[in-house]
């Protein structure tokens, strides 16, 4: 459910704050908002009609979900992947790996005295892990169905089966009940190919995305080295806003 007051704390942000940046996704919109040297992070269902008679023509905005023909984004404001500066991008690359990618080639690059390769894991709709090498050159990575399109996908194509809510994952390996025997399933199906990339290459881990926080707490004690930073791709948004005005 979402919180309503948090939710006009927010919308006053977006409508008062000196700089905005939006991240369509494919399931939720991405939003930070500065004011006052403070960045405020927070998300919406696709195009909330809260903010319908908004100004976007100052807002920085990328884009992997559909955009509504009413919300009129400024095309100079958008942008692209050829403003990421890492090595090797496929044209094809989503821009939110990219973002998220680069803000983490950069914290990586602050954090340690020197340069090490990492791996860049977005646990939104789609599950995205990506490979950045030491010289923030673009490796390679998987895609696989995130958590809740995993249940969601289950639910629809098969008989007899509910989309469960995710109240908390449950700990035994093997589940009675069919809820839980899904969500344990989807969730191991994650972390299984999140704890096999770190197997191979023992780089460290930068975690954001919306199950984000579900997959850190299911990789505690794994004796992984892992960063969550929640709003990596918003966090990138704004380090490219400030490198291209920069120029």
């Amino acid at each position: 459910m979402w919180n309503t007051s948090k939710y006009t704390m927010t919308n006053n942000s977006l409508l008062y704050s000196e700089e905005n940046h939006l991240m369509i996704g494919n399931t939720r919109w991405h939003w930070a908002a500065k004011t006052k040297e403070k960045w405020t992070y927070f998300h919406t269902s696709p195009n909330p009609i809260e903010f319908e008679n908004k100004d976007y023509s100052q807002l920085s905005w990328a884009s992997v979900g559909p955009i509504p023909e009413k919300i009129k984004l400024s095309p100079s404001k958008k942008i692209n992947l050829n403003d990421i500066p890492l090595i090797n991008i496929p044209n094809n690359l989503g821009i939110d790996r990219a973002l998220a990618s680069w803000s983490a080639f950069n914290k990586q690059l602050n954090l340690n005295n020197k340069k090490q390769g990492l791996i860049v894991i977005d646990a939104g709709t789609i599950l995205s892990i990506t490979k950045i090498t030491k010289n923030g050159r673009f490796d390679g990575g998987q895609l696989i169905a995130g958590l809740r399109l995993q249940l969601s996908a289950m639910a629809t194509g098969a008989l007899n089966l509910d989309n469960p809510i995710i109240k908390k994952v449950p700990k035994d390996t093997f589940q009675f009940e069919t809820n839980n025997a899904m969500i344990k399933g989807a969730i191991s199906c994650l972390l299984g190919s999140i704890l096999q990339v770190y197997d191979e290459t023992r780089l460290p881990i930068w975690l954001c995305g919306g199950d984000g926080a579900i997959i850190l707490n299911e990789l505690e004690n794994k004796n992984i080295d892992i960063n969550y930073h929640p709003n990596l791709v918003l966090e990138g948004m704004i380090d490219i806003h400030k490198k291209l005005n920069s120029i």
